[in-house]
């Protein structure tokens, strides 16, 4: 259905955006659409091997399709504006960072991403991807990942939501708040949260995970007034935006090391699938180790992510051409 949605925009498109502007957008657009799908087909039939190049650069043309749609003049691009560092480290202690005006640049701007402005670790990266949270976080890499945020409307005066947190947490009070405070100045879409000082809004279960839940509340708007269902939706939308589907939102935690937002999640995607192509296509003998699933830490995570961006990528694609959510019904997990 998201590939249907993506050609019927190739002709509905045109009349909200800035396609039709000129000559060079409408064809440009026609054209990258058909690189975008081609690629994207030639990469689920290829192993994981060659996949990165297809997968990047289908995206690429992806990227020229929605600056051709909505980027302002001069839209058009012949760069990445990124490189990947020392490829000599282990794979979650590689850092990719922007290296002048590109495609990156380019796309971020037109879609609203924030942009990366130093070189950042793909660890980081990787953790920071709700796609990628059900599978792990690198090996030997200690992030931030996203926090699973449900949303409770039933206050008419303070949002307020529960909060999942994975992993151990300090036992004691204020020992617990302190290590509380600390991480969630790492997701800045939070900011103004604070604890109900009531009974429950602490809760630990006994499971070997000891996963959290915290039950947080923001500040209302104005002191007793109420919100209305849109204004609470519009907050939360703010906070944890709904993301791929319904009633999924995710606290995202920053990865610049100084509290600043994370670029969207395609733009993340970008930052990855380049760096993994730049290795498959450039130092190919180590790419093929890392896939290696009987001696890599990494191989079978990469394997995961490479086939998970086969329906996120597109997903985004059709959110940052229609400049809306697209969002699809949970799949029944058994």
């Amino acid at each position: 259905m998201t590939w249907f949605r993506l050609n019927e925009r190739r002709s509905s498109l045109h009349e909200r955006s800035k396609v039709n502007d000129t000559q060079a957008r409408k064809q440009t657009f026609a054209a990258a659409m058909v690189q975008f799908e081609e690629q994207f087909t030639a990469a689920k039939a290829v192993t994981a091997a060659t996949r990165p190049l297809n997968l990047y650069y289908g995206l690429a043309q992806a990227g020229m399709a929605i600056a051709a749609a909505h980027a302002p003049d001069p839209w058009s691009f012949g760069r990445h504006g990124l490189r990947l560092g020392d490829r000599n480290p282990e794979l979650a202690e590689m850092v990719v960072g922007p290296d002048g005006e590109g495609g990156f640049q380019k796309v971020a701007a037109a879609t609203g991403s924030p942009l990366i402005t130093a070189p950042v670790s793909l660890g980081t990266l990787w953790a920071s991807l709700p796609d990628l949270a059900e599978a792990g976080t690198l090996p030997d890499s200690v992030w931030r990942v996203p926090l699973v945020l449900s949303e409770n409307t039933f206050s008419a005066t303070q949002p307020r939501a529960t909060l999942y947190l994975p992993g151990a947490m300090p036992e004691g009070q204020d020992a617990w708040m302190a290590a509380f405070r600390a991480m969630m100045a790492d997701y800045p879409s939070a900011d103004g949260w604070g604890i109900p000082i009531e009974d429950g809004a602490i809760q630990v279960t006994h499971r070997t995970d000891h996963r959290w839940e915290v039950t947080l509340r923001w500040p209302a708007k104005e002191a007793g007034g109420e919100m209305t269902e849109e204004e609470l939706e519009a907050f939360f939308g703010k906070v944890a935006p709904e993301y791929r589907y319904r009633g999924d939102r995710f606290l995202r935690p920053s990865i610049d090391g100084a509290g600043g937002p994370p670029p969207a999640p395609l733009m993340t995607w970008w930052l990855l699938l380049f760096s993994f192509s730049i290795l498959a296509r450039y130092e190919p003998r180590r790419w093929m180790k890392l896939l290696d699933r009987d001696n890599s830490k990494v191989a079978v995570l990469l394997l995961y992510a490479l086939e998970e961006a086969l329906s996120a990528v597109p997903q985004l694609v059709l959110e940052a051409l229609d400049r809306k959510p697209t969002l699809l019904a949970k799949p029944m997990a058994f």
